[in-house]
Parts: C-alpha cells; structure tokens; sequence
C-alpha cells in the first residue's frame, strides 16, 4: 500500500498570486518543455495588524500546458495555480547542502489580466 497512491490529495496546493518573474520556455536536456515562474502572494499577518505577508512561490508548468501558457503569461498578471509540491536538493560551491519548495503546475488560471501598452 502507497500512501501516495492511495491519497493523492496529501500533495494538493492551490495558490494565487501575481507573476513577478518570468522565465522564456525552455527544454531540458531530455526534451521537456518547462516554463518557469515566481509568483508572489501577498496575506494580512493577523485580524488586528496591519502587516502583511509577502511570499514569493516558485513555479514550474510542464510539457503541453507550458507551451500552451507561454504566450498567454505575463510579469504583472494574477493567476491561480493548482498542483503538487516538488522538493529539491542541490550544492552550492562550498559544498553546502540547501533545499527548496516549489509548485509543479497542473492547472493555471487567468484572474486578471493586466492591461499592455501597444
């Protein structure tokens, strides 16, 4: 029995945001197409503050939806993103270990579109 399998809502986010960085479609080495974003949610940190929070959330979309979004995505738009967290490890050049979360995209939607000069 997988847990994974048998629950797969266990690894389910849905975040909005608004684009703050973007990336041009890319391939990987084994031909995948990948668009990479940085999406940015802004929160109130509690009910009698008036601070907020601000998150910045990397984001990856994959294959026929990334190539699909490509042109469609800009800095500067707000969009809800639904999908699956994806962990990554890497080494820096001292060799330190350093981790890091991001969203692989399932589904984005368009909520506001923001208006481009011609």
């Amino acid at each position: 029995m997988s847990l994974q399998r048998d629950l797969p809502g266990l690894n389910y986010a849905v975040i909005t945001g608004i684009i703050k960085r973007r990336k041009g479609l890319n391939m990987t080495s084994s031909g995948l197409t990948v668009l990479h974003m940085l999406v940015e949610n802004i929160v109130d940190s509690g009910i009698n503050t008036m601070d907020t929070i601000v998150a910045e959330i990397e984001v990856d979309i994959w294959g026929k939806l990334a190539k699909a979004l490509d042109s469609k995505l800009h800095e500067g738009d707000a969009v809800l993103i639904e999908g699956r967290l994806a962990h990554r490890k890497h080494q820096d050049r001292a060799g330190g270990e350093h981790y890091k979360t991001l969203l692989r995209a399932r589904r984005v939607e368009l909520i506001v579109k923001k208006e481009r000069k011609a």
